[in-house]
C-alpha cells in the first residue's frame, strides 16, 4: 500500500528539517532553519528551540541543497490527476465499497498494485475486510495531513496484523510526521525485519535517525539503500542520496 502513497507523501514532509548550515567562528556547525536574520544577529530553529546568534560570532552560512519532495513536486505534472483517483479510491475502500475503489485504483496503472492486492486479499479472505478498511483509513488520513488520525486507523490495523510491514512502514511514517521520532524509529525498524529490502524504509529511518541523534545509524541506513539502488541501477536516486550522505558526514566529522 504504501508504494502507491510514497509519490504524494514525500511532498508532505521534509527531508531534514534544517535549511542551512552555520558555520560559527569557534568551529561549530549548526544544522537548522533561519527564521530571522538582520544586521545584528540571526534567529535559528534548531532541534526544536529558537536560537540567536550575534552576527560577530558567524563565520558563514551555506544553504542547503532543496530536498527532494520539493524537487520531485516541480516535476510531477500530472499529480493533481493522479492524487484525485487516488483519494477517491481511498475514500470508496475506507468505506468498504471495494469494487468502486477498484475502478478508481486501476486508473492509477503500476501505481494501483499495492492497494489492489490489500483489495484482492481482503476479498479472497487472507486479510480480514477490518484490517484492510483501517488500513484504507490510515492511509487516507496520511494523504490529507490528518496524522493523528492516521495513527489510530493504523494503529487498529496493527492490532490486528502486527506483522504487516506497510502497517509498520506507515505507522514509522505518521510517527516521523508527528516529530515523535523514537517511536517512528521502532517501527520501520520492525518493518525493515519484515522486509530487509525496502529502500524506502532505510531512507525514512535514517531521517528518523538524525533527528535523534543517532548520526552514525542515519548514514549506515543510508548506505544499506544506496546498495540497493545500485542494483536497481537507479542512478538518479543515488545521486540525491550521496547529497545526504556528504551532508551527514559532514555533520558527523564537525
Amino acid at each position: 500500500m504504501k508504494k502507491i502513497l510514497l509519490i504524494f507523501l514525500l511532498l508532505m514532509v521534509p527531508l531534514f528539517s534544517f535549511a542551512e548550515t552555520i558555520i560559527l567562528k569557534s568551529g561549530k556547525v549548526i544544522e537548522g532553519e533561519i527564521i530571522e536574520k538582520n544586521k545584528d544577529y540571526i534567529k535559528v530553529r534548531y532541534e526544536g528551540s529558537e536560537i540567536y546568534y550575534e552576527n560577530k560570532y558567524v563565520k558563514s552560512i551555506e544553504p542547503t541543497q532543496p530536498s527532494v519532495s520539493q524537487t520531485e513536486d516541480k516535476k510531477d505534472s500530472g499529480k493533481e490527476t493522479t492524487a484525485a483517483s487516488l483519494k477517491s479510491g481511498l475514500e470508496l475502500a475506507s468505506a468498504g465499497r471495494f469494487d468502486e475503489a477498484k475502478l478508481e485504483f486501476e486508473k492509477l496503472r503500476s501505481d494501483s498494485e499495492g492497494a489492489l492486492g490489500i483489495i484482492k486479499s481482503a476479498e479472497g479472505g487472507s486479510i480480514t475486510k477490518e484490517f484492510a478498511i483501517s488500513l484504507f483509513q490510515g492511509s487516507l488520513y496520511m494523504m490529507n495531513g490528518d496524522y493523528n488520525s492516521a495513527r489510530i486507523s493504523l494503529e487498529k490495523a496493527w492490532e490486528i496484523n502486527p506483522k504487516d510491514p506497510d502497517v509498520n512502514y506507515n505507522l514509522g511514517f505518521v510517527y516521523y510526521a508527528l516529530e515523535e521520532y523514537q517511536k517512528a524509529a521502532v517501527y520501520l525498524f520492525a518493518a525493515l525485519k519484515l522486509c530487509p529490502d525496502d529502500i524506502e524504509a532505510y531512507e525514512l529511518i535514517a531521517k528518523a535517525y538524525y533527528h535523534i541523534g543517532e548520526r552514525e545509524k542515519a548514514k549506515d541506513s543510508l548506505l544499506i539503500a544506496r546498495k540497493l539502488l545500485e542494483k536497481n541501477k537507479d542512478e538518479a536516486r543515488i545521486a540525491k542520496l550521496d547529497q545526504l550522505l556528504q551532508m551527514i558526514s559532514k555533520v558527523i566529522n564537525n
